[in-house]
């Protein structure tokens, strides 16, 4: 469950006189988890909620529509857009209205990856041309079977009218897939193909990432999402309500947006948690039970070593079994040393514990993780601000 931390003030004033709730019926049964996705019915990552352009996100809304209006150019140059900020903040969302306006488009075609496609489509590569050195067989023109489909795969993207690159920071120290996203990128840029990337952060603050890609990148238009203020959030949860058709009081409205600091995702998790208990224990949905809602969800608990890698795999945008799994992937490896960093810095287990929660590791390892990061965080200020967010979510200084 996420937490925020508030100001004292406010959370008394919120919570003076609220009557205590019967949560179980809820927490029993169905749960939605604050960070979870709305069922998706249209595009790659479709939400049943249009885009709503605020304050955070506007430069990433204008470089969206650029693309759109200034399209189908005939002999120019393909365009490169990179959109990044915290997980939750809308850069998939985006990524959507701009493929819907594309294809509604006469003959417009688009194409959507994951940075993590590069890491498999090479790996499979890797292997065919492998087979194919060892048995001498070559395809028709003379070259291994791998470089026969990447030059089929290429021809067939680069007759696209956009492609999408979702979170590349999964890249990160994987020279082959690197190697191969470059290639996609030139073919692209050659052929008149517009290209739409997104990232957790900007390409200078992406370590492991290839200077060549990093320069590339820059090379185009690079905007940023940020997490929404009080005054945005309000107008979310409104429009959130308005077209979900969820009728809720705007004092309530007023109070999640005054003290859940949280991404757009989260916030619309946070709403439609709420309006199932009130569905669930048939009531209304006003101040009192939002008042004992809202005291649940940002009032200080106890920080675990679970409430911390739980913490960190949503700051990171990876998954949380994966972060406990036994991979040395560089896009979990860096998470979990984070999650090992902080669980030894705000919980009192033991380092042979925290080890054990990550897949059984040694207490040596964990004392290595913690070594690194601190290291680290004094060099990386991105590392560094990522750090302070999930310190904010766990409401600890």
């Amino acid at each position: 469950m996420t937490r925020t931390k508030v100001s004292e003030s406010a959370s008394n004033r919120l919570f003076r006189g609220a009557q205590p709730v019967d949560f179980s019926d809820h927490t029993s049964g169905k749960q939605l988890d604050s960070m979870s996705r709305p069922r998706r019915s249209g595009p790659a990552s479709g939400n049943a909620v249009p885009f709503l352009v605020l304050d955070e996100n506007r430069l990433a809304w204008t470089g969206i529509q650029s693309l759109v209006t200034e399209s189908g150019s005939s002999g120019r140059l393909g365009r490169c857009v990179l959109i990044y900020g915290p997980a939750g903040c809308g850069k998939s969302h985006l990524c959507d209205v701009l493929i819907r306006e594309q294809t509604g488009r006469s003959a417009a075609r688009c194409e959507r990856l994951s940075a993590a496609d590069f890491r498999e489509i090479r790996s499979g590569w890797t292997h065919s041309e492998t087979n194919t050195d060892s048995d001498g067989e070559l395809s028709d023109d003379g070259q291994p079977a791998g470089a026969f489909e990447l030059a089929g795969w290429l021809n067939r993207l680069t007759r696209c009218d956009l492609v999408v690159v979702e979170d590349i920071q999964q890249l990160v120290r994987h020279a082959a897939a690197q190697q191969l996203f470059r290639a996609l990128f030139d073919s692209l840029r050659q052929s008149g193909t517009d290209l739409v990337v997104t990232s957790l952060q900007t390409p200078g603050d992406l370590k492991g990432l290839q200077g060549r890609i990093v320069n590339r990148l820059r090379g185009g238009l690079c905007v940023g999402v940020k997490r929404p203020g009080p005054t945005s959030r309000e107008r979310l949860l409104g429009h959130f309500c308005s077209h979900l058709q969820i009728t809720i009081p705007q004092p309530v409205l007023k109070a999640f947006a005054k003290l859940l600091a949280v991404s757009p995702r989260e916030l619309l998790g946070t709403l439609l948690r709420f309006d199932e208990i009130a569905r669930q224990q048939r009531r209304m949905p006003d101040i009192e039970l939002a008042r004992a809602f809202l005291r649940q969800e940002i009032l200080p608990t106890k920080v675990t070593i679970e409430s911390v890698a739980k913490a960190v795999a949503r700051e990171f945008g990876v998954k949380l079994a994966e972060m406990r799994s036994t991979s040395r992937d560089h896009v979990v490896a860096v998470p979990r040393q984070c999650a090992m960093y902080l669980a030894r810095e705000l919980t009192s287990e033991h380092l042979s514990t925290i080890g054990d929660y990550f897949s059984g590791r040694s207490h040596s390892t964990v004392l290595h993780a913690c070594s690194r990061i601190a290291e680290q965080i004094e060099e990386d200020a991105a590392l560094r601000q990522q750090i302070v967010a999930v310190r904010r979510v766990l409401n600890v200084p």
